[in-house]
This record gives structure tokens, C-alpha cells and sequence, in this order.
């Protein structure tokens, strides 16, 4: 009776821990994907929370139920920047290959993403999936967790104030995209680009000949081998970079 007692006290502080994960699943990599099951969903943050809630400090919950109902709304949104910030992870290399394709000539070659109901091009799913591997190669679900449990020491339950210093790191998270995917496209758009003057150089010369007809084709090929000839220093890139922001991730709040 006595452990039934202690359970019920322990319950409203549990459902914070719960919003927190709930909001973390709902926006994550991979796991806050609309193709995962919302039961899923639901059954691996609350196990997650369960796993988290004798970790962390215990602290007195609001009595009042408006206060109550804010600390709920709090939890849920650091959840959700937790899990919104490690999604930024993969966003640079879908501008990436959106970059790559464009100047390939596959702007038109787009397939529809079932999570954000949209259309992108063939070669930023390539880098997503390659990106996704790598993040798990890397167990980045475990440092996801890891994060998780630690926010609780640098934000306690219902504590979230949103200062300065948090909004320049989700910033400096989101201006990120934008410098790894001109590191990563920098390279083979300089090639094709490369390919543009001397195709410029060769219809100047020669103006009898369909330049515009040939430059479909070898640019095609010569953008696939540079990518295939790239990609092991795609791979190294992408693995020391996904070290680099989770670590930022865990230092966001």
C-alpha cells in the first residue's frame, strides 16, 4: 500500500518526463518520421521516459492546475528543440544534393518524401539515407538519448526560459545546413561547373555542333563519377561532422 501510495505521488512528474520525450519523438531524425507508427511512437517515449525518471532530480510539481498545465506546455517544447535540432543534422545534406542535382541537370528528377509530403530531388535522398546510416554506424540514437537525460540537469522539469544564448545556438545549428552543404556540393558543382566553360569554349569554337544536346549527357556522367569518387571523403565528412553536432546538441539548452 505504502509503494501504491508513492507510486501515485510520483505520477504527475512522470507525465512531465513523458511530455519531454513525447516532444523529443515527435520532432527526432528517423523516429519522428510520419512513416513511424504513432503507437510506436508513443510506446518508445514512454519506455524512454520510464528509463530516464530515476535519473533524474526529483522536484515538487505545481499544485495549481494552470501552473500545472504550463510546466505540461514547457516540457513538450524542449522536447520539441531537442528533437527539431537533431533533425537540422540531415537538412545540410538534402541542400547538398539538391545543389548537386540542379547543377547535374536532375532538378526535374524528384521523388515524393512521405514524411514532409513534398518533392526532392533523387540525389538529396541519396545523401539522406547515406547520413542516416552513418548516424546510426555512429550509435547517434544512443548520444540522442544520452542528451535527453542530461537536459534534465540543465533545464529541470517546468524551468525553461528562453534566453539569448539558447536562441544563438539553435541559430548557429540552422546556419550550419547551409555550410555543410556548399562544403559537401562545393567540389563536384566546381567540376561541372569546370565542364559549363569548356563546353562554352568548345560550342564557341566549333558552332556546328548541338553543344546544348551533349552537354545533357556529360554532364550526367561526369557528375556521377565525381560523386562516386568523392563519396569516401563524403563519408569522412559527414562522420566527423554528426560527432561535432551532437555534441552541440547536448549543449542547445
Amino acid at each position: 500500500m505504502e509503494l501504491y501510495s508513492q507510486v501515485l505521488a510520483q505520477l504527475p512528474l512522470f507525465a512531465l518526463v513523458a511530455l519531454r520525450s513525447s516532444g523529443l519523438f515527435l520532432t527526432a531524425p528517423i523516429f519522428g518520421q510520419q512513416r513511424v507508427p504513432n503507437q510506436v511512437r508513443l510506446m518508445l517515449s514512454l519506455l524512454i521516459a520510464a528509463a530516464v525518471f530515476p535519473l533524474i532530480p526529483l522536484k515538487p510539481v505545481p499544485e495549481d492546475a494552470i501552473l500545472y498545465l504550463i510546466a505540461c506546455l514547457l516540457e513538450l517544447i524542449v522536447g520539441l528543440i531537442y528533437g527539431w535540432c537533431a533533425s537540422l543534422i540531415f537538412e545540410g545534406m538534402i541542400l547538398a544534393g539538391q545543389f548537386i542535382g540542379l547543377q547535374m541537370g536532375f532538378a526535374q528528377a524528384n521523388i515524393l518524401n512521405p514524411d514532409s509530403q513534398t518533392q526532392r530531388p533523387l540525389l538529396s535522398e541519396v545523401y539522406y539515407i547515406i547520413s542516416i546510416l552513418i548516424f546510426f554506424s555512429l550509435n547517434g540514437h544512443h548520444f540522442l538519448i544520452l542528451a535527453f537525460q542530461k537536459s534534465f540537469k540543465a533545464v529541470p522539469v517546468g524551468t525553461l526560459v528562453f534566453n539569448q544564448l539558447i536562441l544563438e545556438r539553435i541559430f548557429a545549428l540552422f546556419a550550419q545546413i547551409f555550410l555543410v552543404a556548399l562544403i559537401i556540393a562545393a567540389p563536384i558543382c566546381g567540376v561541372l561547373t569546370l565542364i559549363d566553360l569548356i563546353l562554352g569554349l568548345v560550342a564557341r569554337t566549333a558552332p556546328q555542333m548541338n553543344i546544348l544536346v551533349l552537354s545533357f549527357s556529360i554532364k550526367i556522367y561526369i557528375g556521377l563519377l565525381s560523386l562516386l569518387f568523392s563519396l569516401y571523403f563524403t563519408f569522412q565528412f559527414i562522420h566527423d561532422l554528426l560527432l561535432q553536432l551532437l555534441q552541440q546538441l547536448a549543449q542547445v539548452i
